[in-house]
């Protein structure tokens, strides 16, 4: 990877919580390549990784998760298909980080597996809807259809984050031009991090007013 590809790399992820990685298909992913806000969401530096230099990337992993993930490409690899999975990180000062991975193995033209690449993107807000949604849903059981479908939105636009990265800024990486997609790459997330926070604003407003609602009828009973 030369200087230019680097900074149109670092470039593109500098304002998102994501980062691209191209590894060794080992046990512990032994990371050759990344670019992004690792440090931000691995809590170890780019240098830190590579080689495993200081710490190996498969030992990031938190160790509830590590056997599940490892499973899940693994069996990607053997069905031929991409994976997708989230998991924590475990970072440096001993806190967690919810991240969604979405990768594939790369092979030559012997059809030999070559390496493993993927796009990893910060999953916490993510997991926090889904917590939140989890609680309203269990605290009350009416009127709730609309929550569940802004729920569904919101997931959907989170999904179609991570089949866009992998499908366009992974392939224009492998194709070695530096600039080749990457603006087209950094609009599409940009707009879809904004659609993202339109859906968990009107998540938001929702609960907001229905909370609203539930208390006016004790304020007027007060009132009265």
């Amino acid at each position: 990877m030369d200087d230019q590809a680097l900074t149109v790399f670092n470039s593109v992820f500098s304002s998102g919580n994501a980062f691209i990685y191209r590894c060794a298909n080992d046990d512990v992913f032994t990371m050759e390549f990344m670019a992004g806000q690792v440090e931000r969401l691995c809590g170890y530096s780019i240098a830190d990784i590579i080689g495993n230099r200081s710490v190996a990337f498969g030992d990031l992993m938190h160790k509830e998760d590590a056997d599940r993930v490892y499973a899940e490409v693994d069996t990607a690899i053997k069905e031929g298909r991409n994976w997708d999975v989230a998991y924590r990180f475990r970072r440096r000062d001993g806190s967690d980080a919810w991240v969604r991975e979405r990768g594939n193995a790369v092979y030559n033209e012997q059809k030999v597996m070559v390496f493993l690449e993927g796009l990893v993107v910060d999953a916490s807000a993510e997991v926090k809807l889904r917590d939140t949604l989890q609680r309203t849903l269990q605290a009350s059981e009416d009127a709730n259809t609309e929550i569940i479908e802004l729920a569904e939105n919101i997931l959907r636009s989170v999904r179609k984050l991570s089949t866009l990265s992998i499908n366009t800024g992974i392939e224009a990486a492998r194709a070695g031009d530096a600039g080749r997609g990457f603006a087209y790459l950094a609009q599409e997330i940009k707009e879809l991090t904004n659609e993202n926070a339109k859906w968990a604003n009107r998540i938001s407003d929702t609960m907001a007013e229905r909370a609203r609602c539930k208390a006016r009828p004790a304020a007027d009973q007060n009132a009265a």
